[in-house]
């Protein structure tokens, strides 16, 4: 605030000193004034006419004509008959002094304050002298408390806090207070002769369900108009170091899957989760189609969300409709999750430890047959190709092989899944927090730390660790200060340091290579022979480029690091005392992410059997790479990296509430400024600022609580876009109406239906993350190539190429999104059950423009605003919560979640047929061949189509869709159910008895298709193994099924007869419904049973509590797939999902 300006008359010098003495008088005259005071107190006059009243009437008659006030014992007061006055002008002190001559009361007086106290009687025990107590009564974030009861224990006399929370009391200094308000804790105080008490209060756990956090703020629950789910965040719990793993079938609108198990992800690329919120819309592939996170208000990564862990989590909201995100504009087009860590307490300090040791194994293993059979199968593919060939492995050496008589590296049979990986690990997470504060500090502060470690084996006579091995630390705290009354500051401040150490190689190729290598041909390693100077590993091939999996684990290793640090710092001012009501909040917050890589590799060296003497036992190796081998460890600079990234943001809110009688108004404004630089990249674009600005809006309204309309915007710009389409304005409205507490409804459904609401809402939001390459689709993209300069032979010479043509029309992607809701309870809250119903149009969606003539000369196609999608879709969920005693009682938990997305418009190539078109098909769903199961024999394959490849009896026959007599690209359809699932539920369940508590969680996935690539898993093809399901089911003359696992056997790939399952293809990646997949499952993802030590015992050991606890993760999968998890869909050689044992204890005093 502007001071005002004194220079009205005075000028220079004469209007300092002026200035100067008028501050001195005042200073004396208020000192004089407050030493007379009590002097002047006692000769204050006044004049009454009161009759038959009681001292409260009469106090309150001199308190209006004097301004004195009155401390009193309510219960002392009780000893005084009413009394009557008849007084003209008379001292106060003479009038008290009549009227309480014969009662046991006498008074003092201490400035402007008249204390009432007990008359002494002769020969009995001093009367204990009150004492003022004072303060304030503010609720959890330091906001006044009006009307909060504050009371003498174990007497009536109490007072109520007044607009700004002050309080005034007059009680013995060993007296205790309690305080209390509608929906908050009630506090107790010993007074201990304090004069100053605040007194913070905390909402109750059924106020706190009433709440739900929006976005900048919170609102009543039942005054919620938006799509917003609150996650309790004890469902989420898990042993798995990735908090995303649990978020499949436990947050409706929620569509997420696992991708894997590896530990120790860096990038988001790495994750092992995938999670949209109601599913994909934009169908850009290049587009930002992940939800908003923001984490104590600062934009925050997966990977950090990854990252949280569930004692820190105060709340967990997620905003799914426009009327919920239309304020964060640009930034929630994809839905927002918003978290919330813990904050400070005003009390002792409470502090929980945690450690838990888990035992981590894949849910499923991928089988291979071993190497016998491998060799007898070989030979059989052979044989059904070409019935006269000569076998690949002999008699002889089929019997050898395996046999301890002879040697394993001259017989090799290798299994190289347990050469290579042990059958499970062992990791460790345990963490502490510290929780407490005075009534001007509170405090949380958290230290959080996992190791993880991976499968691999490391060879005894390598120089280094293969194996993966992750650590994480966390740190977290957060300070609440409050400056002054009204006036509060927040600081928080976090960090995530992960170190990683693994192999150099790919460890998901790795994983694959395990499955997909000859189990005979060549020994993983060979001992030495005579020759041999040296012990060093000699890895077995039969050629230098033969890829020998054991060794591809031991080429080099990497060292990996990343930090992520968050400071915000939030000033929040509650302007009530100016405008009832009104709350302005300033804020800056700081995010610096860094990730670094270090890579170490060598060449190790290759050895081929040349010779081996079965009488002397004596063998000859030959060495394959001699040129090329290295002794020692490099630098590798091709897989070192470093890269930072910076984010600044300024937030200014302003919130005002007002109630009045039945009407209840919020108006919320917020202006924000986000800046995000990346340095040290290769990539010139890359290193310019990010930027984007907006301001937004919301009000609402509610009448008798039953009746509610809000209405928001978010106007926001982007340097993403041309000048005339930088800005976007992005509207919201939704209304809600509690149907329960109309009368017509109540009187007739008391007795079963408690709470009836309806919600409806529409809005559009924007997304300016419309493609990630070209950055700036309104500037040309030009980059060098070279090409053959027929002048100079074989040189080449430099040019310049078109990379992206401009178009400064592109505009803002606009998601247009409507929302019907329902929620319900029965039976006094027994059962709940909520449903919204959807529909989102994504405009303006970045795509090229296919239909531009070649004639043009354009060297490459033109993006453009050319696209729509719709999505449809439905959330469910369900709660029953019931308690049989104080000691048992049970929750069930149930969500439901469906969403398709189709095209609605989008430019294609005209020459295409029209089943082939997009247009209202679902986005993600894919092109292929309709199989019509195998050729029966011979004459069946005369009869059928003309197709590519080398036909034979047990292939594949496919369908002629467009009926011209052959098989072509003509003839693919779109097939199968998209690869994002529509369908995701779950349901869970709480059970609590006495001491014991016992929960479960199941997750559910369907209407997804997957498809396996067969050309990725042909058997013997480059010395690939053979999966034991291709054994058990292919099609043989004794084996004639319409739809085994595989097709005839050969020792080609399958695409040498079946070349439309070419993946590869140089047109659309061929596919059929021959190996299509439905990727439907119910998995149980945990089981826990846990013990709480009794009451009695903690309180003898001063502790708050102590809880033993055993869980498993993903314990089994019901599915008809066997192959691998299902789950993983066409991944399903990722490094696998895991299946966790983990005992754990949790202490808190």
């Amino acid at each position: 605030m502007k001071k005002k300006n004194r220079s009205c008359h005075f000028f220079g010098k004469a209007r300092e000193k002026v200035w100067k003495t008028m501050k001195l008088h005042a200073f004396f005259i208020i000192f004089f004034v407050s030493l007379a005071l009590p002097g002047v107190a006692q000769e204050q006059t006044v004049t009454l006419k009161l009759t038959d009243v009681n001292l409260y009437e009469l106090f309150d008659a001199i308190r209006k004509q004097t301004g004195l006030r009155f401390l009193y014992n309510a219960e002392q007061m009780k000893e005084v008959p009413k009394v009557s006055v008849d007084a003209k002008q008379e001292k106060v002190k003479d009038v008290l002094m009549k009227v309480l001559a014969n009662t046991p009361l006498t008074f003092e007086y201490d400035k402007d304050v008249v204390t009432l106290v007990k008359r002494e009687a002769t020969n009995s025990e001093p009367q204990v002298k009150l004492i003022q107590v004072t303060g304030r009564v503010v609720d959890e974030k330091g906001n006044p408390i009006v009307g909060a009861t504050i009371v003498i224990v174990g007497t009536t006399q109490g007072v109520a806090s007044d607009a700004e929370g002050r309080y005034l009391i007059a009680a013995k200094p060993d007296d205790v207070l309690r305080v209390s308000f509608i929906g908050y804790k009630a506090e107790t105080v010993d007074i201990k002769g304090k004069e100053k008490l605040n007194i913070r209060l905390n909402p109750t756990e059924e106020n706190l369900e009433e709440v739900t956090v929006v976005a900048f703020g919170e609102q009543k629950k039942e005054s919620v108009v938006s799509a917003i789910t609150t996650v309790d965040v004890k469902t989420l719990k898990s042993s798995s170091s990735d908090l995303t793993t649990q978020f499949a079938g436990k947050i409706p609108g929620m569509i997420a899957w696992q991708t894997g198990g590896i530990p120790g992800a860096m990038t988001e690329e790495e994750m092992n989760t995938k999670f949209y919120i109601r599913g994909i819309t934009s169908f850009q592939t290049n587009a930002n189609i992940d939800p908003l996170i923001l984490i104590d208000g600062v934009e925050s990564s997966k990977l950090d969300l990854s990252r949280l862990s569930t004692e820190d989590i105060e709340s967990f909201s997620v905003l799914k409709d426009a009327s919920a995100t239309a304020m964060y504009g640009a930034r929630g087009a994809n839905g927002v999750i918003l978290v919330t860590t813990k904050k400070g307490e005003e009390g002792s300090v409470y502090t929980s430890v945690r450690y838990e040791a888990i035992l981590s194994q894949p849910t499923r293993e991928i089988e291979v047959v071993d190497p016998v059979t491998y060799m007898k199968m070989y030979n059989q593919a052979l044989l059904a190709r070409n019935p006269q060939a000569v076998p690949e492995y002999s008699v002889v050496r089929i019997q050898r092989t395996g046999d301890p008589r002879y040697p394993s590296f001259v017989y090799p049979a290798n299994d190289w899944y347990k050469l290579m990986f042990h059958d499970h690990s062992i990791n460790h997470h345990m963490g502490l927090n510290i929780r407490g504060g005075s009534p001007l500090v509170q405090y949380f502060a958290s230290v959080n730390y996992n190791r993880d470690e991976g499968m691999l084996k490391t060879d005894r006579l390598n120089q280094f660790d293969t194996n993966i091995k992750s650590n994480t630390f966390s740190f977290r705290t957060n300070l609440n200060i409050d400056l002054a009354a009204g006036i509060r500051l927040l600081i928080n401040a976090s960090a995530n340091l992960d170190k990683y150490h693994g192999p150099l190689a790919d460890v998901t190729e790795a994983y694959y290579l395990a499955f997909n290598a000859s189990p005979v041909n060549f020994a993983p390693t060979y001992p030495g022979d005579e020759n041999s100077s040296w012990p060093h590993l000699r890895f077995g091939g039969i050629t230098k480029e033969t890829v020998n999996p054991y060794m591809t684990l031991h080429q080099g290793y990497k060292e990996r690091s990343r930090y992520s640090a968050t400071t915000r710092a939030e000033y929040i001012h509650n302007l009530s005392s100016l405008v009832k009501g009104l709350e302005l909040r300033a804020s800056v917050s700081l995010n610096k992410i860094g990730y670094y890589s270090n890579a170490y590799s060598t060449t190790p060296f290759m050895y081929a059997l040349k010779d081996y003497s079965f009488v002397t036992d004596t063998h000859e190796l030959t060495i394959l790479n001699e040129s090329e081998a290295e002794r020692t460890l490099s630098k590798n600079s091709k897989n070192s990296s470093r890269e930072q990234k910076t984010q600044l943001m300024y937030e200014v809110c302003g919130l005002h509430t007002a109630s009045w009688g039945n009407h209840q108004t919020s108006l919320t404004a917020v202006f924000n400024m986000q800046e995000t630089t990346i340095s040290e990249t290769s990539s010139v674009l890359d290193g310019i600022p990010n930027r984007n600005m907006g301001l937004s809006m919301r009000g609402s309204y509610g009448f008798k609580d039953k009746y509610f309309v809000e209405a928001s915007f978010g106007y926001n710009g982007s340097e993403r876009f041309a000048d005339n389409h930088r800005w976007g304005f992005f509207p919201a409205v939704g209304g809600a109406w509690i149907v329960s507490k109309e009368r017509f409804l109540a009187d007739n459904t008391s007795g079963w239906l408690s709470f009836l609401k309806f919600r409806f809402s529409w809005g559009q939001v924007g997304n300016d993350g419309i493609v990630s390459n070209p950055r700036f689709a309104h500037l040309p993209e030009i980059s060098t190539a070279t090409v053959n300069d027929p002048r100079r032979g074989e040189n080449t010479m430099g040019r310049y190429v078109v990379v992206s043509y401009p178009n400064s029309k592109i505009k803002w992607e606009i998601a247009e999104q409507m929302n019907l809701g329902i929620e319900t309870k029965f039976f006094d809250g027994l059962v709940e059950l909520n449903a919204d119903i959807y529909q989102e149009i994504r405009h303006n969606i970045l795509d090229y423009r296919y239909n531009v003539p070649q004639t043009t000369g354009l060297y490459a196609l033109q993006l453009s605003n050319v696209g729509r999608a719709r999505s449809r879709g439905i959330d469910l969920s369900g709660k029953i919560q019931h308690a049989f005693s104080p000691d048992c009682w049970m929750i069930l938990n149930g969500t439901y979640t469906y969403s398709k997305a189709i095209y609605q418009k989008i430019e294609e190539a005209t020459d295409k047929p029209d089943w082939q078109r997009k247009k209202g098909k679902e986005i993600s769903q894919q092109i292929g061949y309709i199989a019509d199961g195998l050729f029966y024999d011979e004459s069946e394959i005369l009869s059928a189509p003309r197709q590519e490849g080398d036909r034979m009896p047990g292939d594949i026959r496919y369908r002629d869709v467009n009926d011209d007599g052959q098989i072509d690209v003509n003839d693919a359809v779109y097939i199968g159910y998209p690869t994002t699932p529509r369908v995701i539920y779950g349901f869970s369940g709480f059970f609590n008895y006495k001491n014991w508590e016992l929960s479960f969680a199941f997750q559910g996935s369907g209407k997804r298709s997957f498809f396996i690539d067969p050309d990725k898993i042909s058997p013997f093809v480059k010395d690939k193994a053979m999966l034991k399901v291709i054994a058990d089911d292919h099609w043989a003359e004794d084996n004639m099924s319409e739809h085994p696992f595989w097709p005839r056997l050969s020792t080609q790939s399958i695409i040498a007869h079946n070349p439309y399952e070419d993946w590869d293809a140089n047109k659309e990646p061929r596919r059929s419904t021959y190996f299509m997949y439905n990727c439907k499952f119910l998995r149980c993802t945990s089981i826990e049973l846990a013990y709480n030590m009794p009451r009695k015992l903690m309180d003898k050991v001063r502790m708050q509590n102590v809880k033993f606890y055993a869980r498993v993760n993903n314990p089994f999968l019901i599915t008809n797939f066997k192959v691998w998890d299902v789950e993983l869909g066409d991944d399903g050689f990722n490094y696998p999902i895991q299946r966790t044992y983990s005992l754990g204890v949790n202490i808190s005093f």
